[in-house]
């Protein structure tokens, strides 16, 4: 049993309070500790996570998410004869010439495949990369290959083309006879 409950309540004094004399401490009075609590910190824990998401979006393309995508959808770009979507993989973005030799050089094929990646990082944003391009060709279902080097540069989380590494060893051309009118 607690008895300090049992204590008698202090006497109220009924009507008007007295004034009080003289000077008034304005003060403030400090608290003991000066703890958060568990709300202070559901506070600080909000408004902490509110702040986290600031600042401008990133969308990065998955097709330029590292040197060996980027180079697979610049060549898919080029089998396909779409100019545009293999400028998109360029630093520059498109120029008004196209780039010699890039999109008329490769046969008819519905096969295209990237072997033989050699990277070479030059700075933490800057990778010298040599492959095979391989093909079939659509007539004739000969493969035939030949090897290439690019320069790719990370802008903004991506891997861009910057330039093209020497000449390339194009396949030795053969044409084949075919009726002109088929």
């Amino acid at each position: 049993m607690r008895l300090e409950l049992l204590a008698p309540v202090p006497y109220r004094a009924i009507g008007t309070v007295a004034p009080a004399s003289g000077v008034d401490d304005a003060s403030p009075v400090a608290r003991e500790g000066n703890r958060l609590g568990w709300r202070g910190w559901l506070i600080v824990v909000a408004v902490g996570c509110s702040l986290l998401g600031q600042g401008e979006r990133c969308r990065m393309d998955r097709r330029f998410r590292a040197p060996s995508t980027t180079l697979q959808t610049y060549w898919e770009a080029l089998r396909a004869g779409d100019a545009d979507a293999a400028w998109a993989c360029f630093v520059e973005g498109r120029p008004d010439v196209p780039m010699p030799g890039s999109i008329w050089f490769l046969p008819s094929t519905d096969d295209l495949w990237l072997t033989g990646y050699h990277a070479l990082p030059v700075s933490p944003g800057r990778v010298l990369v040599s492959y095979e391009v391989h093909y079939r060709d659509r007539w004739s279902g000969d493969e035939r290959m030949f090897r290439f080097g690019n320069e790719l540069v990370r802008e903004r989380g991506e891997w861009r083309i910057a330039k093209s590494i020497g000449e390339a060893s194009m396949p030795e051309w053969k044409p084949k006879e075919r009726p002109v009118d088929s």
